[in-house]
């Protein structure tokens, strides 16, 4: 049944004061509760309710019959106090009620401390009459209560007590199904099953006009078949806490983490339901393999649903974000630059291609056109062109006699005016064409005039405040163990904890890249230097972490080097650095644990060869 017509069942039901039993029935999660709640609050504030009490019992590790009607008594509220805050005062009528009834009232306080008091919950257990009660999570009962005495009290509520009961159960998980169901049919006057379709279960979820975020998981959810109302918002949370982060990057960037979010939410906390994380690290929908099993290949067309071809680091790095409950704002950010910079230089190459093939795709249009067509573009994104990009159209600019063509290294040099490695010419594609005299000292010219590069020290003070930015990384990394030393003895106090907490916070970096390695393992090697010192330097330094980080690394390269050898490599250089050593004398002083280290993978752009 759809949750339009469930809704449409309660309202008939709650529209009379006959007494009768609804039993609402449906899977965990799919949000039989939150309909329930919703329509008697909507009913009852519109004045359509007859019956003027209501009380709601979760049955969720209840042992007996006393505890529910000790739950019923108090939970009882006037039908037009629902959802609003708690007053002592809308008690009054019902405690007077069974006063009148009881002439235990006197000792009904006891009831709250004391549950051996069976007279005294009988006495409360007069005030369930002429109401409406909810009966929930029948089948997470405690051991000791059985369905069937469940369902007799029930039937004394609607039969003796005059009262209208709603049972919400997932039949599915009861232990004793089959004695159920053979009382069942006595007690029941309307049976309702619950089977809402995966968009109403994302609105239930995600209710009325919400914001971007929210429409993008309620899509994602839709596709992926999501039929968990508490998993889609346990994603909307953790999507609320992570976005904020990204507010400064492309909204690709957003996209691309609420999708890994749901995916790998989903997997993670209703593993049943939905592919495995193991799965989800691995696979590659791009190729299909011909031993794959038919769950994979459904698997496969469910990924590919939602755009979803691979994982990749910062997919690893969000993942870590939901087991944890929070994410690492640091290291969110540090993938998300990446991310952000390949959709900026991905639109830049479209952009590109389109001016190319403006000037490819006919005989027709003049030199003019075609050559202005890519002069303009370039002109508006020279900040996301490469030097190979640059070069090649000041060769055909040049080749053609246009009088522009120096104009493409005097742009570029002007967007890269803080970049040092913008004018490395080692490595460029120049496609066995040299590069011009005069080019070659523009270029020089244009990296002369760079700013001065930081210091040894103000790269290291920098690390607590910049220490993700590519020109404090890139510099620390590059610095000799000397300077590393030098900084950690010259500086103290403030200066020297600033340095200290801009090296350690790389320890946390889930997929640190190789400057970031580069970087805390000659801080490790600086610190073994002086550990070896002093006693008091030894666990001054020990106390880190860094140096334990980078034993564990010497000792995993020492392991598959042996490893490789036995195998018969002919050789294997670990990429780490080794040189000091400190005494074996363990310190008192534990130190935090190492960052676990996780599979790394190197990212380059690949080079765009547009021959003109």
């Amino acid at each position: 049944m759809s949750v339009q017509n469930a809704r449409a069942a309660i309202q008939r039901f709650l529209s009379t004061d006959k007494p009768e039993v609804l039993c609402i029935r449906g899977e965990w999660g799919t949000g039989k509760t939150w309909t329930w709640d919703d329509v008697l609050k909507m009913q009852g504030q519109a004045g359509k309710v007859p019956l003027k009490r209501y009380a709601k019992a979760s049955l969720f590790g209840l042992n007996s019959l006393a505890e529910i009607k000790r739950e019923i008594f108090q939970s009882t509220v006037d039908v037009a106090q629902i959802d609003k805050p708690f007053d002592p005062a809308n008690y009054k009528d019902l405690y007077a009620g069974v006063k009148s009834q009881s002439n235990l009232w006197l000792k009904a306080v006891d009831v709250f401390f004391d549950k051996g008091s069976d007279a005294i919950v009988e006495a409360l257990a007069l005030s369930a009459r002429n109401m409406i009660i909810c009966v929930d999570d029948l089948e997470r009962k405690g051991e000791d209560l059985r369905s069937v005495d469940v369902l007799g009290y029930i039937s004394q509520l609607a039969i003796d007590r005059k009262c209208k009961v709603v049972l919400l159960l997932n039949d599915a998980q009861l232990e004793d199904k089959v004695e159920f169901e053979g009382y069942l049919e006595k007690v029941v006057d309307v049976h309702l099953r619950f089977e809402p379709s995966h968009e109403e279960i994302a609105e239930i979820a995600i209710p009325g006009d919400a914001d971007n975020i929210g429409n993008l998981i309620k899509g994602f959810a839709i596709k992926l078949g999501i039929s968990n109302v508490r998993v889609i918002r346990k994603i909307f949370a953790l999507c609320k806490l992570v976005t904020p982060l990204l507010k400064e990057y492309s909204f690709k960037v957003t996209i691309n983490t609420v999708r890994t979010i749901t995916l790998f939410g989903w997997s993670y906390f209703q593993p049943e339901s939905a592919p495995s994380l193991e799965y989800l690290r691995k696979v590659n929908t791009y190729s299909a393999e011909k031993n794959d099993s038919d769950e994979q290949v459904r698997w496969r067309d469910t990924l590919l649903s939602i755009d979803f071809y691979s994982s990749n680091d910062f997919d690893d790095q969000l993942l870590t974000g939901i087991r944890n409950g929070y994410f690492a704002e640091a290291e969110i950010a540090q993938h998300a630059r990446v991310l952000n910079q390949a959709d900026i230089r991905g639109k830049a190459d479209m952009e590109m291609r389109r001016a190319w093939n403006f000037y490819h795709n006919s005989f027709n249009r003049p030199a003019d056109e075609a050559l202005g067509e890519i002069y303009e573009t370039y002109k508006r994104l020279n900040a996301y062109m490469s030097l190979n990009d640059t070069v090649q159209l000041e060769r055909l600019f040049r080749e053609l006699d246009d009088p522009r063509a120096m104009e493409f290294i005097d742009m570029y040099a002007a967007a890269n005016a803080d970049n040092p490695s913008a004018f490395d010419l080692d490595h460029l594609a120049r496609f066995g064409e040299e590069l011009t005299q005069e080019v070659q000292e523009r270029l020089a010219a244009a990296q002369a005039r760079q700013k001065p590069k930081m210091t040894p020290d103000e790269l290291f003070l920098a690390l607590a405040k910049r220490g993700f930015e590519e020109d404090v990384v890139v510099g620390t990394a590059a610095l000799p163990v000397e300077e590393y030393t030098r900084a950690l003895k010259s500086h103290e106090d403030e200066a020297f904890s600033d340095i200290i907490n801009g090296l350690r916070q790389y320890l946390t970096v889930g997929n640190p890249n190789e400057y970031l390695h580069t970087i805390l393992d000659k801080a490790a090697v600086a610190l073994r230097q002086i550990a070896g010192e002093s006693a008091i330097n030894r666990r001054r330094a020990m106390r880190l972490g860094i140096i334990q980080r980078l034993d564990a690394r010497e000792q995993a390269a020492a392991q598959a080097k042996v490893a490789a050898e036995i195998a018969g490599e002919v050789s294997y250089r670990p990429e780490i650095i080794s040189i000091t050593t400190i005494p074996a004398s363990a310190p008192s002083d534990t130190p935090p644990p190492p960052a676990k280290k996780s599979r790394a993978r190197r990212q380059s752009r690949n080079g765009r060869e547009r021959q003109p």
